[in-house]
Order: C-alpha cells, then sequence, then structure tokens
C-alpha cells in the first residue's frame, strides 16, 4: 500500500458559524489560501480542529467538503477519525475510504484508555480493519488522552500485526526513539513547531498548528536546515518560538490560534465550540496588540 504523504501539512481549523453550526461556506477560500502558500496537505478533525467536539455527521460533512476543497489543488488529505466511541470511529474509517482520503490517523479509546500496548494494538486493528486500504497513522498525544505506552515496542508490535500502519503523529523525543524502527514507508509527522531541530534529525514531514498561520517561515525553517545554514535555521526558529510564545499567552492553546489565524489570513473562522471559550474582546485586543508589536502583517481588524 503506497503512501506518498509528507512536508508540511496543516491541521486545519474548522470554521464554526455565531449560532454554532459549522461553516463549510470557508473551506474553499480556505484551501485555496494554504494551496497559495505552498502548503503540502492538510489534516482534517484534529486537535486544531476540533474533531472531537463534533458529531459523526458534521465529521463527515466536514471531511466531504475538505476533500472537494482540496482535490482540485492536489493536496493530500488525513482525517483523525478517533476521540469518539468505537462504533463512531469505525463508521468513520469506512467513510473516509469510501471518499478516497489518502490516509486516516486516530486517537486511542479516551475513556476506557488502553493500559497495555497489547491492548492498544488490538484497537488500532479495529481501527485498522474497518478501513484496510487507507493509511493509518497513530495519533500520539498524552498529553490529552493520557494513553502513554512504550513507543517503540507500540511499533514493532503494531507493524508486525497491521500491514497498513503508515506512522504517527508525535514530537521529536518519540520520533527518536522509534526512528530505527521505521520502515521505509513509514514515518513520523512532527506535532509541534519545532520544526528546525526537527528536519536537522531527519524528520521533515509535519503536522503542525503554525502551518496554518506562518506556513512560509515554516517552510523558510526546513529549506534552510536542508541547505545546511544552521545558524540562519536558528534565527528563523527562534522567530517561529518568539511567535507560538506570544500567541499561547493570549489563552487557551486553539482558541489563541483559531483568533490568529482570522487576524493574520483575513479568514473568518467564527468561534470554537464549547466547552472552548473564544478569545473575548480584550483578549483579541491583545492578542492584536501583540502581534503588531512582533511585526506581524494582519488582514483582519478586532470588531
Amino acid at each position: 500500500m503506497a503512501f506518498e504523504v509528507s512536508g508540511v501539512l496543516a491541521p486545519v481549523f474548522t470554521p464554526f458559524m455565531e449560532s454554532g453550526s459549522v461553516d463549510l461556506s470557508v473551506i474553499p477560500i480556505y484551501m485555496a489560501y494554504l494551496d497559495k502558500h505552498q502548503v503540502n496537505g492538510i489534516l482534517v478533525g484534529g486537535t486544531t480542529g476540533e474533531g472531537m467536539s463534533l458529531s459523526v455527521e458534521e465529521r463527515k460533512s466536514l471531511l466531504e467538503a475538505w476533500m472537494t476543497a482540496a482535490r482540485p489543488f492536489g493536496a493530500k488529505v488525513i482525517v483523525q477519525v478517533g476521540g469518539a466511541p468505537l462504533p463512531d470511529v469505525l463508521e468513520l474509517a469506512k467513510h473516509a475510504e469510501k471518499l478516497g482520503a489518502d490516509g486516516m490517523m486516530t486517537l486511542p479509546e479516551l475513556y476506557y484508555k488502553p493500559k497495555t500496548v497489547e491492548q492498544l494494538v488490538c484497537y488500532l486493528q479495529s481501527v485498522s480493519e474497518a478501513a484496510p486500504n487507507l493509511p493509518l497513522i497513530y495519533y500520539h498525544f498524552p498529553m490529552m488522552t493520557g494513553v502513554d505506552v512504550n513507543m517503540r515496542q507500540l511499533f514493532s508490535e503494531a507493524s508486525t500485526n497491521l500491514p497498513n500502519l503508515k506512522g504517527a503523529k508525535a514530537d521529536l523525543g518519540i520520533a527518536d526513539q522509534v526512528a530505527d524502527l521505521l520502515a521505509e514507508d513509514q514515518k513520523i509527522f512532527i506535532a509541534n513547531h519545532h520544526i528546525a531541530p526537527s528536519v536537522l534529525m531527519g524528520h521533515d514531514s509535519s503536522i503542525a498548528t503554525v502551518a496554518n498561520l506562518f506556513p512560509d517561515l515554516v517552510h523558510n525553517i526546513v529549506q534552510t536546515v536542508k541547505d545546511g545554514d544552521v545558524p540562519k535555521a536558528r534565527v528563523m526558529q527562534h522567530r517561529l518560538n518568539q511567535l507560538v510564545d506570544a500567541i499561547a499567552s493570549q489563552g487557551d492553546f486553539v482558541p489563541a490560534m483559531k483568533a490568529t489565524m482570522e487576524l493574520v489570513t483575513g479568514i473568518r473562522l467564527g468561534p470554537t465550540r464549547h466547552p472552548l471559550a473564544p478569545l473575548n474582546i480584550v483578549q483579541r485586543k491583545s492578542l492584536r496588540d501583540t502581534l503588531i508589536s512582533l511585526d506581524v502583517q494582519l488582514q483582519m481588524t478586532v470588531e
């Protein structure tokens, strides 16, 4: 099974109307923006996209809209199907395969959490069998899931039992732990903004929120490291770190990043869904002033 997804991918935000409904009308504009900035593909329904706060039907409609928008640009589409009761996860996996997505990603079970590698492999096997022709990526995010098994053991056992396992989304520490176990068609997608050290260590594919906000900077960091200009890459990575720290200081991560995305791109993404609280007007003005102080060009004013 070929898995030809790599490079800089964006875990896309889910647009909402003020009423709380998903706003699919924004997606073609959003996709055109990502294509303009040479983002290689997208992840639908991840943490950034609030996928676990959506109903099954909303998640299906969202993937359909992104597939329709992405295909004309040749962008790769991975969908996160986990974070729901297992029957719903399996339904979402089958739906993704039917639509011809380029891959699916899954969290572990979030309530009856797998406590051993064997339990997690068994869970992943159920998801894999629901869509056997779809490449499978494991979403390792223990800070949110509470599932933190031995990843070397997981890759060793899962790769033996799951022919469509093609990697994981995780941080650089995990990437280095399992690097020698990865098959030629497996990879770790780096999950955070530590782009330069990841590329330096040989992991040049990422699915990080910053690819939405600062795609040109992310691409430049990747290329500069590959060109061997580490001092220049260090300066750019420091710039990216500074931006992320400043944004994260304004509120909870997803609401702050979503508000920044609107200010930086002019694309209206609306509020976050409860229990996440969108930034209030005071926070948005503080965010705007912070971005301006960091010489970020804004496309939208605070209303």
